[in-house]
């Protein structure tokens, strides 16, 4: 390594290292402002407006404002549909239920037993927002008490500032975002299923690259290993549903060979056979009685076990057959396929540019949503 490349190195560590105190100081200023919050006592006058407002219908609210750098609608729409969705309001409660006394003090006036279950929903109905400005809008929060409303907000601004830094294209905040992607990943699959289709339509021809020879002949394999779990699966059913001895399910090489079934069957075995052995005193045959016991119960766990390892086996077997497949087909020669003639692949190549249109609106509005993130300010209105 050169001495440039072992400086950067030191450099770096020590970057991640400052980078990560700064978030777990972020973190625990977060906490603390919301524990000093839910704990602070209100002064005599705040009892008294408070008092009022508990014998009244009038709610305490308390204003945050969102100011975007970015004019246009997009900007705000984005933003509101973010809060506004179902991912920032489950996010809320779930930050509510790790403070009891936070979530006791927001939500306890308008819940009751009829009610039970329908928190988030009770949670987001105290959160609305409306246009202020062309770049800015404001999210009024509600409460049955002035502290209860300033708790929200203080919820809002770092609940809503995390999942923005936390954010992946995978996983999007606005809704908007998440149908098209979605839609997107919906049409995809059925792409990725018509490779499927056109690959087998395909097999064999003359005119196949070593390539997709060397591909069919794994998938030969798979479909060899597939059928030999389907037939212990198959046994394994019938045993089941005939209700044979249990024993039977020793005789299936995949169970019989899984952990220690096998020494666990032999063992019980031999109590068994002690147990018919009449010269034991009572105390001993109780020890037999309790190790049969004891032993059967642990055999019928691995037994279980055994069989969920051969169906996530096979699930992972298919999962590689149809990578393969799709594989297959993306090693066919264009020449191959434009000889190559049906409905399946006519309807193949219409969803591909279906495919790459959704593909192509859905990563010019992430763009547009990249930037949005970069250009906001969420703080609560000075009074």
């Amino acid at each position: 390594m050169q001495p440039w490349q072992c400086i950067a190195l030191i450099i770096l560590t020590i970057a991640v290292f400052f980078y990560a105190s700064y978030l777990d100081d972020i973190k625990q200023t977060a906490e603390s402002s919301l524990v000093a919050l839910v704990e602070e006592k209100p002064s005599s006058s705040d009892e008294a407006t408070e008092s009022e407002k508990n014998t009244s219908t009038t709610w305490a609210e308390i204003s945050l404002i969102l100011n975007s750098d970015i004019v246009d609608d997009y900007a705000l729409s984005f933003h509101q549909e973010s809060l506004d969705s179902e991912k920032f309001h489950s996010s809320l409660f779930e930050e509510l239920n790790k403070s009891p006394i936070a979530k006791d003090l927001i939500l306890r006036p308008f819940t009751s037993e009829l009610l039970e279950g329908n928190e988030i929903e009770i949670l987001s109905s105290l959160i609305s927002i409306r246009p202020r400005s062309s770049g800015s809008m404001e999210i009024i929060c509600k409460g049955h008490s002035t502290r209860a409303a300033n708790l929200l907000s203080e919820l809002i601004i770092r609940n809503y500032n995390r999942l923005i830094t936390l954010e992946s294209s995978d996983s999007p905040l606005p809704t908007s975002l998440i149908e098209k992607l979605e839609k997107f990943r919906k049409l995809e699959t059925q792409m990725e299923d018509l490779k499927i289709i056109i690959q087998e339509e395909i097999n064999g021809t003359p005119e196949e690259s070593v390539e997709v020879m060397a591909i069919r002949s794994e998938i030969m394999q798979l479909d060899d290993d597939i059928n030999q779990f389907k037939e212990h699966l198959l046994r394994i059913d019938e045993i089941h549903k005939e209700q044979l001895d249990p024993k039977e399910f020793l005789h299936i090489p995949p169970i019989r060979d899984f952990s220690n079934v096998s020494q666990l069957a032999d063992i019980l075995d031999q109590l068994k056979s002690m147990r018919l052995d009449n010269s034991l005193n009572e105390f001993t045959r109780n020890q037999v009685e309790k190790n049969i016991l004891e032993n059967s119960k642990e055999l019928e766990k691995q037994v279980v076990t055994a069989i969920d390892e051969m169906k996530t086996a096979v699930a992972g077997l298919l999962q590689q057959k149809k990578e393969l497949q799709q594989a297959a087909f993306d090693h066919i020669s264009e020449s191959n396929l434009a000889s190559t003639k049906g409905k399946n692949l006519e309807k193949f190549n219409k969803i591909k540019q279906i495919v790459l249109e959704a593909k192509k609106q859905y990563e010019d509005a992430n763009l547009q949503w990249l930037s949005c993130k970069s250009s906001y300010r969420l703080y609560r209105e000075a009074n």
